[in-house]
């Protein structure tokens, strides 16, 4: 196996998470990080073996012979524009999500990896957490039947004031400038859909601003699906102002033969089939419970490009991911059913932002 070379975009938080795996990997070298604050891309070298060469103006790094694969860890608003780039470099691309800010980003993005002959890497780790990769096991064995409906709630904590750092760029003006919806809710629907093993067709939202009025646009919402199979999927998120509770964060998963009940606070499976009087706890297989799920995808398109497959989460599906938040936001506001694909007239379209009440995002 050869050791491939990556640059890292961004030194954020997430950013960090995605340093620490690829410099302890086999068959991976942090070669190169790229940061507008150039004191910020030094420190952080500074604090791995590798110390990879540090650059202000990302597309320096994308000319560095050493890089092979690009870790996307920008603000949303740039992840087209540095994956295009990439993919011109002809290097392949992991890219966090949420993949874009509009469904013309996102085929873009596609297209130029396509056009380039690179992998397409989208970050949507959730649905590999163990117990959430342990239910799809379950359901594709056939356990419970014929899916019928999923239950998804997830409770976390509202933007206020004095939670929401002054440099998190993901609800500014001119960012994203949204709220749970892109920032959490694309990550649930793309879990969902994994355990679905189907995609959405229709969508119906209503979306409210319970505690964050003036910090984001919206910090609650329920959303429901309807699969190709007129399976339901509904996916809620409720913002909370004291510490979440256990098994507030999961899905429930109704069969035509049982019902699993997956969470991954604390990390748990539990089954119920027919003839059983009440839910049996499923032990989470080493080979899930033993790796973290950054950690899988990473290793898994380190192989697809060895291999030249699909990675685990491809653009297509980072794709189909935002078009649940878009169509979210289109019914909400609508107050009506929406068709998923989105039609062209919406392809440009990115949800409500709050412009008076935020601090314009810096361009990067």
């Amino acid at each position: 196996m050869n050791t491939l070379g990556y640059g890292v975009l961004g030194c954020g938080a997430v950013s960090r998470r995605h340093m620490d795996i690829i410099e302890t990997s086999p068959g991976m070298r942090l070669a190169a990080i790229a940061d507008r604050q150039i004191e910020h891309a030094c420190e952080m070298s500074s604090r791995y073996q590798s110390r990879p060469t540090v650059y202000q103006d990302y597309h320096a790094l994308l000319e560095d012979p050493g890089v092979d694969v690009v870790v996307i860890c920008l603000p949303s608003q740039f992840h087209a524009e540095a994956a295009i780039a990439a993919a011109e470099a002809e290097k392949h691309i992991y890219c966090e999500k949420i993949m874009a800010t509009t469904v013309s980003e996102a085929q873009a993005m596609i297209r130029a990896a396509h056009a380039a002959g690179v992998k397409l890497m989208i970050g949507h780790h959730t649905r590999w957490c163990a117990p959430f990769a342990q239910a799809r096991r379950i359901i594709e064995s056939g356990r419970i039947g014929e899916i019928v409906a999923i239950d998804g709630a997830f409770a976390s904590q509202a933007f206020l004031p004095d939670t929401v750092r002054p440099t998190f760029w993901g609800i500014k003006a001119g960012a994203r400038g949204h709220g749970k919806i892109m920032n959490f809710g694309t990550h649930y629907a793309d879990t969902a859909a994994f355990l679905a093993g189907e995609q959405f067709a229709r969508i119906n939202a209503f979306i409210t601003n319970r505690f964050s009025s003036g910090q984001a646009p919206e910090d609650q919402y329920v959303v429901t699906a309807v699969c190709q199979s007129e399976a339901i999927v509904t996916i809620a998120q409720y913002s909370q102002l004291h510490s979440i509770a256990e098994r507030t964060r999961g899905f429930v998963v109704y069969g035509t033969e049982g019902t699993l009940e997956t969470y991954y606070q604390p990390n748990s499976v539990a089954l119920k089939v027919a003839g059983d009087d009440m839910y049996r706890p499923i032990p989470l297989e080493d080979d899930l419970s033993h790796i973290d799920p950054w950690l899988r995808l990473h290793t898994q398109l380190r192989q697809c490009i060895e291999d030249d497959t699909e990675p685990l989460v491809t653009g297509a599906d980072g794709m189909r991911a935002l078009q649940w938040a878009v169509a979210a936001y289109l019914s909400a506001e609508s107050e009506q059913w929406v068709d998923l694909p989105l039609g062209e007239q919406w392809w440009d379209y990115s949800g409500p932002v709050l412009h008076e009440s935020l601090p314009q995002a810096q361009k990067w």
